[in-house]
């Protein structure tokens, strides 16, 4: 790809061995959608190896905290940026070459720290309009550090990744920690065409269709949600879609207002 800016940036799926049954489901779709994806392709473990050529397995070690696990391997990644993957990040969707050329080549220019390439999350409040595809996500929000799709700056990632902190926490805590630093941007519409495989451990209802109509069996290493825990979630959606309507952009701009006269 000539268009490519000369900086490095590889494809990182983040994982465990824990999660290694699901690793052929998420390859299996990845090369699917994106057969002809251009940059290298790692992925990160602790001890097992995904045996796949295309693929080059980091691993870690023994299992710690996610923090502690997922530190290690974005520092054994041979790149200065990061195209991040959770490993049921499922690919349902064609990807454009052209299309993540063009936003890394903003990433780039921009000097940026973090480029989320999916449209929702955080306080809409707190984002600023940089032209009709990047808004700019400010010291504030939320979400800032998603863990959904995005190109990270690697050395940032490194540097906002706390030792013993969750997934959950790195998403909260890490937001918090990232809002002495500029160059958090998001796209207005989502990059990739994907499923979320699992939570909380288990394989999601809703996307059996999906699979079925893939040819994929569901493996037998993760439960499939029950029908009660289905709508249990669904509530849990309901919810969090309320109050963030209602409150959290309240609390996000109280946050702001606050750090700023602690600072004057």
């Amino acid at each position: 790809m000539s268009n490519m800016p000369e900086e490095n940036l590889v494809v990182l799926v983040n994982s465990c061995d824990k999660y290694a049954d699901i690793w052929p489901v998420f390859f299996q779709l990845f090369f699917k959608y994106w057969p002809d994806c251009p940059f290298p392709v790692f992925l990160g473990s602790n001890e097992k190896v995904y045996d796949d050529p295309r693929v080059t397995t980091l691993c870690t070690g023994p299992d710690k905290s996610w923090a502690d696990t997922t530190r290690a391997m974005v520092a054994r990644v041979p790149a200065t940026n990061i195209l991040w993957f959770l490993d049921d990040f499922f690919l349902s969707g064609k990807v454009s070459n052209s299309e993540i050329a063009e936003y890394y080549e903003r990433f780039v220019k921009l000097q940026a720290n973090h480029l989320r390439l999916q449209a929702h999350g955080g306080s809409d409040q707190l984002k600023r309009s940089i032209d009709d595809k990047l808004l700019e996500i400010l010291p504030g929000d939320d979400y800032r550090t998603s863990l959904g799709n995005a190109i990270w700056r690697r050395s940032t990632l490194l540097d906002l990744l706390k030792a013993g902190e969750s997934p959950w926490e790195m998403e909260s805590c890490g937001s918090r920690r990232s809002d002495q630093l500029n160059g958090f941007y998001t796209t207005r519409h989502d990059i990739f065409q994907r499923k979320n495989g699992l939570e909380r451990g288990k394989w999601l209802r809703e996307h059996l269709p999906f699979y079925a109509n893939e040819g994929i069996t569901i493996p037998a290493g993760h439960a499939i949600m029950s029908l009660t825990e289905h709508n249990a979630k669904i509530m849990r959606q309901h919810m969090k879609r309320y109050l963030k309507r209602s409150l959290v952009p309240f609390l996000s701009v109280y946050r702001v207002l606050k750090d700023k006269k602690t600072n004057e």
